[in-house]
């Protein structure tokens, strides 16, 4: 099932599948989500509250997904604009509350909910939400290339693209040299790692682009998706 086939189904309120699609649904973007909400500048615990909130309201009982038009443009889109207005109407119901007496006193100023600097990214709003839809998409490309380089008997293959692609992708850390792996896996020579590494880069980017195709309304788009993505993700860096 594909993203669109997937939110489609979702928002059909007598699909026999409809609640297994809106948990994938809520699976899959709850990250990018979460990290818009915490760029706002609220607390992990606020943020948690904000997205159960926006998935309870807006994407279950007004069913956003019903709403969503493949032919309007990216749900990616439209996700990102309800969970924008979620959070405006959210914190002027707050402060909505603060300025009522309640029972003839007036609400503290000090209640948890206002939002406070958030110490964990420099990001803005739109670019936590993007690297955490881009994170979320290629965790699901890395696990389709090492279960299929697994099922093929290709591990010492996968170990390599892991060692010198994957982790230092995703951890951060450098790449295992060329000659420690070798050694590792008794292999003839370094360019026959290297090869290995070039077949892991083009499996994973193949991935890739699978993924995004899922999310775009046909395969024409997949290329400006990978573009705007990308864009998205070196706009403004350091």
């Amino acid at each position: 099932m594909t993203d669109w086939s997937m939110i489609l189904d979702a928002g059909q309120v007598d699909s026999p599948s409809r609640s297994a699609s809106l948990d994938r649904l809520v699976r899959r973007y709850w990250p990018p989500l979460f990290a818009y909400v915490r760029a706002t500048g609220c607390s992990a615990s606020e943020a948690n509250d904000i997205v159960q909130g926006f998935v309870a309201d807006v994407i279950l009982e007004r069913n956003l997904p019903g709403h969503a038009d493949r032919g309007r443009g990216r749900f990616r889109g439209l996700l990102f604009r309800s969970i924008g207005n979620y959070i405006r109407d959210h914190h002027r119901r707050n402060q909505s509350l603060k300025r009522r007496p309640e029972q003839g006193r007036v609400a503290s100023l000090d209640v948890e909910g206002c939002p406070t600097p958030s110490d964990q990214s420099t990001d803005d709003p739109e670019q936590a939400f993007t690297r955490h839809w881009v994170a979320t998409l290629l965790r699901r490309a890395i696990e389709t290339v090492r279960t299929s380089f697994i099922d093929q008997g290709r591990e010492v293959e996968w170990e390599i693209v892991e060692a010198r692609l994957v982790r230092p992708m995703i951890d951060g850390v450098p790449p295992i040299p060329y000659s420690n792996l070798v050694e590792r896996f008794e292999m003839r020579d370094v360019p026959q790692a290297a090869s290995f590494l070039v077949n892991g880069k083009r499996a994973l980017g193949q991935a890739i682009l699978a993924e995004i195709g899922e999310t775009v309304d046909s395969p024409d788009q997949v290329d400006d998706e990978a573009r705007d993505l990308l864009r998205l993700l070196t706009e403004n860096a350091p």
